[in-house]
């Protein structure tokens, strides 16, 4: 009998520390462990994105703890840029979308779904005009941050904000 697979779904803070610890209980060949991240990154801090909005944190990398790439140096079979669009438990497959291009099957011994959440956006007129955005990913904040960078934002709202930031005031 071959090396079983772990698919892990998520990859930020939950997902790859199952990875990670998977991968240290069991080598690469009696487990290969393949993990898919919606994002380009994995292991960071998703409390630090207002921080790195606001200026107080200056680079999207000081919030990474650990790249896709620390993690395949590791053994681990990292995919970003690929989300999970089903689940056949039967089949022990998972339906990956690369958003790329290309969808495919593959296949799972044990599971891990650490996914996490979707943020509540409430139902007011205009919530999803454009320059309305959405933080719940290194992603969400990169989109945001070129916007504020570009220098066409005079003034900026944050709604539900649980950090407590203050963005610079724009320079007249």
């Amino acid at each position: 009998m071959g090396a079983q697979r772990l698919v892990v779904i998520g990859g930020d803070a939950a997902g790859m520390s199952a990875a990670s610890q998977a991968r240290k209980r069991r080598a690469s060949d009696e487990l290969q462990v393949v993990a898919f991240e919606r994002g380009r990154a994995t292991s960071y801090s998703a409390c630090g994105i207002p921080y790195w909005i606001s200026g107080a944190v200056k680079a999207r990398d000081q919030l990474v703890s650990r790249s896709p790439e620390q993690h395949r140096r590791n053994g681990i079979d990292v995919r970003t840029r690929t989300e999970i669009v089903g689940i056949d438990v039967e089949a022990r497959t998972v339906r990956a979308r690369d958003l790329d291009g290309g969808e495919y099957e593959e296949p799972f011994d044990e599971l891990v779904y650490a996914a996490g959440s979707v943020p509540i956006r409430p139902p007011v007129p205009g919530i999803n005009a454009a320059g309305v955005y959405g933080m719940q990913t290194l992603d969400d904040g990169e989109a945001l941050r070129d916007e504020l960078d570009s220098g066409r934002i005079e003034r900026v709202v944050i709604v539900g904000d649980g950090a407590q930031v203050k963005l610079p005031r724009p320079a007249h």
